[in-house]
């Protein structure tokens, strides 16, 4: 079997657990449209692809899908989701399976307001999260500092700030697109990595700490334990019932947990998981080929440390993809 990861950027690790899940039976594809991607250095086969927004990009995935037998496509950053997402029929009427959920809830990711919403109808904690705009109807001197001010359509901590008062505000909110203020929480930083099958049921939830982050990917962290976050964490699947990878923010605050994010994709700190006994590309080629899978829940190395440095791929300028 033949499966291509698309934005794989700096994704060497993952392109090489696919390789290793795949035991030779196919190839690891891996795509983008920066030529300069580690990632497709590492891959059995790679090529350029339009950026996710061109019009292009989605006939261009599915031709050469249809011309290398490709069965499995793995999105990787969050702006080509909705993107996949929408098409997920069309390419499933290609014999291609895009590992992504419906439209409908990948938006419920993508789009903070909509996260927001759905975690408070569902009984979920939350932090406050509401709409910036410069006519609405805010006063800003009766919030509370500090606040988060962050894209409502946000990717890799892109355009995050914390603000200290209203200048900061009104400073940052003419400096991002569509903005929202967010109450700010104090407490550890939680990520939780999630496998589902294609029916929405997990598979494994694995907790990991946040010790150090950089450039909004973690740098270093630690699998952690936590019955009552498995709790909620199970609560908030069974509801969503979300199609494959999903990684789930959180912060624990002195008053408990509180969701701040969905991210139906692997998380840039996967690895950690990876290493701590649960290998998500296995599972995922099994769940392909129909074959039986035992769940694994909280079947994982707690206390295991991610301690992460940069490494490089040294390349002649005559090699790069063109």
């Amino acid at each position: 079997m033949n499966i291509l990861l698309t934005s794989v950027g700096r994704r060497v690790s993952l392109v090489k657990f696919f390789k290793e899940a795949l035991e030779g039976d196919g190839y690891v594809y891996s795509a983008d449209c920066d030529p300069t991607a580690p990632a497709l250095y590492v891959s059995d086969k790679s090529f350029l692809v339009p950026r996710v927004n061109d019009k292009d990009y989605i006939p261009f995935i599915i031709e050469k899908c249809r011309k290398e037998n490709i069965k499995l496509v793995v999105p990787l950053i969050d702006p080509e989701l909705p993107i996949l997402a929408r098409e997920r029929d069309t390419f499933l009427k290609e014999g291609i399976i895009p590992l992504v959920s419906t439209y409908e809830k990948v938006m419920i990711g993508y789009d903070k307001l909509l996260t927001y919403k759905y975690l408070i109808e569902n009984s979920l904690p939350t932090p406050k999260t509401i709409y910036y705009k410069d006519d609405n109807d805010i006063n800003l001197n009766m919030i509370n500092f500090p606040i988060i001010i962050k894209p409502r359509y946000g990717s890799a901590s892109i355009g995050v700030q914390k603000c200290e008062d209203v200048q900061d505000v009104e400073f940052y909110a003419r400096k991002i697109s569509e903005p929202i203020l967010q109450e700010f929480l104090h407490g550890d930083e939680i990520t939780i990595d999630i496998l589902c099958d294609f029916e929405g049921n997990p598979i494994s939830i694995v907790q990991r700490k946040r010790i150090k982050v950089r450039g909004g990917e973690v740098e270093r962290g630690i699998t952690i334990k936590d019955n009552s976050l498995f709790s909620l964490t199970l609560k908030l699947i069974m509801k969503l019932k979300p199609i494959g990878v999903i990684n789930i923010q959180c912060f624990h605050t002195l008053y408990g947990f509180y969701f701040t994010e969905i991210n139906p994709r692997f998380g840039g700190g996967y690895p950690l998981t990876y290493y701590a006994g649960v290998n998500f590309p296995k599972i995922i080629i099994k769940l392909i080929r129909q074959e039986k899978i035992e769940p694994l829940l909280g079947n994982y190395k707690e206390g295991l440390l991610m301690l992460r440095y940069d490494e490089g791929i040294y390349i002649s300028e005559d090699n790069l993809l063109r």
